[in-house]
């Protein structure tokens, strides 16, 4: 019968703990990384239309000019 070093390889190994502590280190990192994306993108976004809106405002932009390209921003969302 083949065994482990630690014996049948169901009991207690001295490496759980610090493989399970990696593991939830891993699984936390990729979701502060999934919030910091999805709040750059939101960021990004709203900065476009804040720009959108200050060229409008001065009249570098007509109407239909700034109707087609909020159009395409929110579109992007």
């Amino acid at each position: 019968m083949l065994c482990g070093f630690w014996g049948s390889g169901f009991g207690f190994s001295p490496w759980m703990p610090i493989m399970m502590g990696i593991r939830i280190l891993v699984f936390i990192g990729l979701i502060v990384l999934g919030i910091k994306l999805v709040r750059n993108y939101t960021v990004n976004s709203s900065s476009a239309i804040k720009i959108l809106d200050e060229k409008f405002a001065k009249g570098e932009i007509s109407e239909e000019e700034y109707i087609k390209r909020r159009t395409v921003i929110i579109q992007k969302k």
